[in-house]
């Protein structure tokens, strides 16, 4: 403003005089306050800071160059080591190691320009106050890093609402996990998709169990959550059913088009469509697994293990057991049996795929330990085979 105002005096007093003279040149650019020179300075400066905070990002936060330059530039009113090296040491000294420094730094880069005393320590005080461990306050802020930059007093009473919803501490640390849950609006999106689940006899113990294990099911949009309850009762699991927990966890997983794709492949395996939706009620998780998964499973007990798929159909369990890990090292022990006169009826049925390892291995191995000692080391080789396989360990 001030550059306008002179050089509207000056054009004043040039137009009134009857010939412009030397002097007044030399008398606009000495009343202007800015020059090129000024202007030159400024811009070095500018560029000279973020400069020295690239290469503190790269030195000091492991960032390569080429972020840490496009970072920089928002960290203008950094000007020395001190502001940033004082957060860095906070956040070292509470406990997060290089990687979760970095992946903070990556999200919320400004949390560098905030007080020490003033805004973090208060912070992760009011976090430990709810009984909050730092390894805890650690996995609290990887997920959620919004948690740093947000005044904790936004932010304490999400965490107390999940903490009294959940009713322990170690299901609240697992909620963590979930990134951004900490984002979510508690009385707009959270509480109204609680109430919903409430209306369907989910309460208690029960909705703590879905909050636990699927909590972002909470977190979406009460249109979301209603299609799934419509979903479940379209595939015959009401409401009032023992089963209808189970299968909302599923469908929040399993989409309409992962479900047509599910049922497609067990078309070519000869069941119908009331086959599929049946085996469902009975084990709504089987449809988790992939289709590949599925696919390689059923090969086996149809090809193999000499199942009929109608057999298989009524017994969907099975198909949530590891291929690798259970179903071929059991079947073939007790194929290895039967070829030697044992176990004949147990061969038939699916009894010892149901068994846990301990009653498994003291049935079929312990007890034939001292007449087929090579058992045990082929059922250990037939295990560690097939894990090995199917990058399982």
């Amino acid at each position: 403003m001030k550059r306008l105002h002179y050089f509207s005096f000056f054009c004043k007093t040039v137009s009134s005089a009857s010939s412009p003279r030397p002097h007044d040149a030399a008398l606009l650019f000495a009343v202007l306050p800015y020059s090129a020179s000024a202007t030159a300075s400024g811009a070095a400066s500018t560029t000279g800071k973020h400069m020295f905070m690239a290469q503190y990002l790269v030195d000091s936060c492991g960032f390569d160059q080429e972020k840490a330059t496009e970072v920089s530039k928002l960290l203008n009113g950094i000007e020395s080591p001190q502001q940033p090296d004082s957060v860095l040491a906070f956040l070292k000294r509470y406990g997060f190691d290089d990687a979760s420094v970095k992946r903070l730094l990556h999200y919320f880069p400004k949390c560098l320009l905030l007080d020490v005393e003033k805004t973090l320590a208060p912070k992760f005080r009011a976090f430990e106050d709810l009984g909050l461990s730092p390894s805890d306050i650690i996995h609290l802020v990887r997920s959620n890093p919004s948690t740093v930059i947000i005044k904790h007093e936004r932010t304490v009473p999400k965490i107390e609402f999940w903490q009294d919803l959940l009713g322990s501490k170690d299901a609240l640390v697992k909620l963590f996990k979930n990134r951004g849950i900490l984002a979510y609006n508690i009385e707009k999106k959270i509480q109204p998709n609680i109430e919903l689940l409430r209306e369907c006899g989910l309460d208690g113990p029960k909705l703590a169990s879905i909050l636990r294990s699927r909590p972002l099911i909470v977190a979406q949009k009460a249109d979301f959550l209603k299609s799934l309850i419509r979903r479940a009762e379209d595939l015959g699991v009401p409401r009032t059913s023992g089963m209808f927990l189970c299968t909302l966890r599923a469908l929040v997983t399993v989409s309409p088009e992962k479900f047509n794709m599910q049922m497609e492949l067990f078309r070519s395996f000869g069941w119908s469509d009331d086959d599929f939706v049946a085996a469902f009620q009975k084990c709504p998780t089987f449809p988790l697994k992939s289709s590949m998964t599925l696919q390689r499973t059923m090969e086996f007990l149809i090809n193999e293990a000499g199942y009929a798929s109608s057999y298989i159909a009524i017994r969907p369990i099975l198909l949530l057991m590891s291929l690798e890990r259970r179903l071929i090292p059991r079947h073939r022990i007790l194929a290895t049996l039967k070829s030697r006169g044992h176990c004949e009826s147990d061969y038939k049925a699916t009894t010892y795929m149901m068994l846990s390892e301990a009653k498994f291995v003291e049935k079929y191995i312990i007890l034939y330990k001292d007449r087929y000692p090579d058992l045990s080391e082929l059922y250990a080789s037939l295990k560690h085979t097939n894990a090995s396989d199917s990058g399982l360990q």
